[in-house]
């Protein structure tokens, strides 16, 4: 089958070409569209919102996330930036692991200094200076770049802390930054990032969590999108003849979780294998694939931490429960709309909930004998 979803004069040029097409490639897939909806308007409709948690898997695509919402965000505000050319409409960078289990604030604000285009950042990097005069720093160059906000990618590396009264200090530094700059603070990383979530009342009311989530199998919805995925690289990898993804759809889903990202990365390293080693390749067979695929044992960890992190972002009925006899409201009577209705879990605990639930002096259902017992009737 000839491949036409990109130019074909690709495959005339050369194996680095074609390797580099393939890995700057992006798609615009459900998942990814809907976390960017969210976030766009997080980020202009939500005045009350100082931090907005982007939560996902592994792999799922939140540096793709943020790459796309740096682009948008820039051409949308291409008229302003030639009347001011000191803003940056959006920044970010990476936050570094911490070391010997202590975050180091000095060299986050540093980070950030360089990410923002500081013109005089290398004049003012003294190491010995005080947290807070980097901190200082920080302030008074996000209000002169006045971005409308920066993102933190790998942020769950702010809840390897060793005590919980500081992990609760990291999102109050992020929000009180946020609200003296007056911008919006996009934390993003996997679910080791819950942590830092709902600490407390401020925080609660000044942040937001988006769920980036992988695809799942058992929302047969959700598995014609990961089919279409899957189609949209067969179509667009640069080799001869397209190989069929579709057909090999469940073997590609078990080593990569219903996550985008892995699977490109998966797809990336197949193909420069194939193209760098091989005499005149035509296509990308199954034993290719399975050749570069992950490990089950690997696979089964990340699912591991996977599920417990979408367990923890489900609703609770319980906590609903609780929250509406403290408000002097029925616990039996929750709007059952405003949850996931399809959530097989969701369901499950649902049903619990309302077996468990009877009359004040109403008997548990039991058997009772029929007839005359002493008789044997």
């Amino acid at each position: 089958m000839e491949n036409n979803e990109f130019n074909s004069e690709l495959l005339q040029k050369t194996t680095q070409h074609k390797i580099n097409y393939f890995v700057n490639y992006t798609m615009a897939h459900p998942h990814l569209i809907a976390a960017f909806k969210e976030l766009q308007q997080a980020i202009y409709q939500s005045p009350g919102t100082s931090l907005i948690f982007v939560v996902g898997p592994t792999g799922v695509g939140k540096t793709t996330l943020l790459q796309r919402l740096v682009q948008k965000l820039t051409s949308d505000k291409i008229s302003e930036l030639e009347l001011d050319r000191g803003q940056i409409p959006i920044f970010g960078f990476e936050a570094t692991s911490p070391e010997f289990s202590q975050f180091n604030w000095k060299d986050f604000y540093i980070r950030l200094l360089k990410a923002l285009q500081d013109p005089f950042v290398e004049v003012k990097i003294k190491y010995q200076n005080s947290t807070s005069c980097w901190r200082q720093a920080v302030e008074s160059a996000l209000i002169n770049r006045h971005p409308d906000a920066f993102y933190i990618d790998e942020a769950h590396h702010l809840a390897m802390l060793p005590s919980g009264r500081k992990l609760k200090e990291q999102p109050e530094v992020l929000k009180s930054i946020a609200n003296i700059a007056k911008i919006k603070i996009i934390p993003t990383g996997t679910y080791e990032l819950l942590p830092l979530i709902d600490l407390g009342e401020q925080l609660c009311r000044r942040s937001k969590t988006i769920h980036f989530a992988r695809y799942r199998v058992d929302n047969s919805g959700e598995l014609t999108e990961f089919k279409s995925v899957l189609q949209t690289f067969q179509n667009n990898l640069p080799i001869n003849e397209t190989p069929d993804l579709v057909s090999n759809w469940e073997f590609i889903y078990e080593h990569t979780l219903g996550c985008v990202g892995m699977c490109k990365d998966w797809l990336t390293e197949t193909l420069i294998d194939v193209l760098s080693n091989r005499k005149n390749p035509t296509t990308i067979t199954l034993s290719d694939l399975e050749r570069h695929a992950r490990p089950t044992s690997q696979c089964l960890k990340i699912l591991k931490v996977i599920q417990q992190g979408e367990k923890k972002l489900l609703p609770d009925i319980t906590e609903l429960s609780q929250l509406r006899k403290a408000l002097g409201l029925p616990a039996e009577r929750y709007d059952e709309t405003l949850y996931a209705a399809d959530n097989q879990e969701y369901a499950e605990k649902n049903n619990q909930v309302k077996r468990k639930r009877k009359k004040v002096g109403q008997a548990s259902p039991q058997r009772y004998p029929v007839g005359d017992s002493e008789n044997g009737k």
